[in-house]
């Protein structure tokens, strides 16, 4: 066998090592800007209520407790399920189907299910009971809301559901509803 190149190869000009790995820099770059692109978006907690489930946008969550039973308030709005005390405060449970006007599931267990408690952006803290929490998924950014004010002015209706995001194909995570807890809190609390 003979080790020299052939005519085309010697023909062909040779790249610098520097040429070379301004190159791979450059591919590696784009590559990774790709990536980047991709997951661009809003982390939400995904969390089941029945069948169906729900983001929750991650900044606006303080913690997520098991469920824990609460004291009904006498004249409520049906989506407050009462109270509970959580670190020396009286916090507020909310259903998050029936804050949405979903069925609750027929077989759901006193005492089952996770409450996410959510950042004090309210004068009244506020806690959501879900069925389950399944875990952080990415949502397209602001325009994953769909709903746009004028859509629901009142702010009456199923609004405060606010967008939808489908499923991923990279991560298999099924799709889920975005809420828009101003909007939801709005609707349900003084």
């Amino acid at each position: 066998m003979d080790a020299r190149p052939s005519a085309p190869e010697r023909s062909r000009p040779r790249k610098s090592e520097r040429d070379l790995k301004a190159e791979r820099a450059a591919a590696l770059a784009r590559r990774q800007a790709a990536a980047v692109g991709a997951v661009h978006g809003i982390d939400h907690l995904v969390c089941a209520c029945g069948t169906e489930r729900y983001g929750i946008p991650l900044a606006a969550v303080a913690q997520v407790l098991p469920m824990r039973p609460s004291t009904p308030m006498p004249g409520a709005v049906p989506a407050l399920l009462g109270l509970i005390a959580l670190s020396g405060r009286i916090v507020g449970v909310l259903g998050l189907a029936r804050a949405l006007g979903r069925p609750e599931p027929p077989d759901a267990e006193l005492g089952a299910g996770h409450l996410v408690v959510l950042r004090a952006a309210q004068a009244q803290p506020v806690a959501l009971a879900v069925d389950r929490v399944l875990g952080i998924a990415v949502a397209p950014g602001p325009s994953a809301a769909g709903a746009t004010a004028e859509a629901d002015p009142a702010g009456l209706g199923n609004a405060a559901a606010s967008g939808y995001a489908p499923a991923s194909a990279r991560d298999g995570r099924p799709d889920f509803v975005v809420v828009d807890l101003p909007r939801l809190l709005r609707r349900v609390l003084p």
